[in-house]
């Protein structure tokens, strides 16, 4: 029986603290850990766009019919490893992509004036920062997909 492939490398975890009950939690446990300082390269802006339209295509099914091959998956996954953004640039692309991609959900689903009186400030603020050139305006112009 083959064993698989062995598993990945251990790699620093990030956390992030947003609040003071964050702080309290985090301050529980900071004696079992094991810290370093945080690193950050590349720029995450180009990434979250255009994750954020490719998740948007797929939902209205366009796109590939097949996924792709598992060993060019992991190709491509090690060129973003290599070129894309790092640490906290990474972990920045990460929540801005899914706060981008969460707001067209509810701008769909419960229509632009609900969607406002439940969408936080932070991720406002996010949305107006790419939205600049109309990309989020684009996207809800498509309509609901069925999900």
């Amino acid at each position: 029986m083959h064993p698989g492939p062995p598993p990945p490398a251990p790699r620093p975890q990030s956390v992030t603290v947003r609040n003071a009950k964050g702080r309290a939690l985090l301050d529980l446990i900071q004696d079992s850990l094991e810290t370093q300082p945080a690193v950050q390269g590349g720029d995450r802006t180009a990434l979250v766009v255009q994750t954020l339209r490719s998740d948007d295509d797929a939902k209205f099914g366009k796109g590939p019919a097949e996924p792709m091959p598992r060993w060019l998956g992991n190709i491509l996954a090690s060129v973003v490893e290599f070129v894309g953004p790092k640490g906290l640039e990474f972990a920045k692309y990460s929540i801005e992509y899914h706060y981008l991609r969460n707001y067209l959900y509810v701008n769909r689903v419960w229509g632009e004036e609900r969607a406002g009186e439940h969408v936080p400030g932070y991720v406002r603020r996010v949305v107006d920062r790419y939205d600049k050139d109309g990309t989020v305006a684009k996207l809800l112009e498509k309509g609901r997909p069925v999900f």
